[in-house]
């Protein structure tokens, strides 16, 4: 009898081990990739009266570095305009770069959905004035 009810455990036991192998648990960073809908409020729009901007960006995975990826139409400068990010965690930085005449830098974070991405960086293109940006990404 005790043997019957090991014998079960054992024929069900590679089963489990199927059903949990075939489960991708995301280690690390998750892949972040694809079309994000980006809700930016900049200091100068909302100066100008213009407010706050909704736009599509594209991230994408950098090839040579998984926690880097590349985001195209940053700061809504169009498609092929692109701005470097690091994801570490939940934890985003957006290293001093120059794309367009502008040099942008930041930090933001990811939340544990990996739904919702939110950036505060500074757009400078040497006009006198920085902008203050605030972003969020949502898919």
């Amino acid at each position: 009898m005790i043997f019957m009810k090991y014998a079960k455990f054992l024929l069900i036991l590679p089963f489990m081990a199927l059903l949990f192998d075939s489960c991708n648990f995301e280690e690390g960073n998750p892949d972040l990739s694809g079309q994000w809908t980006c809700t930016e409020t900049s200091e100068i729009f909302l100066k100008s009266g213009k407010g706050t901007s909704v736009y599509p960006v594209y991230l994408s995975k950098d090839a040579d570095s998984p926690n880097k990826y590349n985001i195209d139409n940053f700061y809504r400068l169009g498609s092929g305009k692109k701005v470097s990010i690091l994801v570490n965690g939940p934890t985003v930085t957006i290293p001093k770069q120059s794309v367009n005449a502008f040099v942008f830098e930041g930090s933001g974070t990811v939340n544990v959905d990996n739904n919702l991405i939110e950036l505060t960086y500074t757009a400078d293109d040497f006009g006198g004035e920085i902008d203050h940006v605030h972003a969020s990404y949502t898919r």
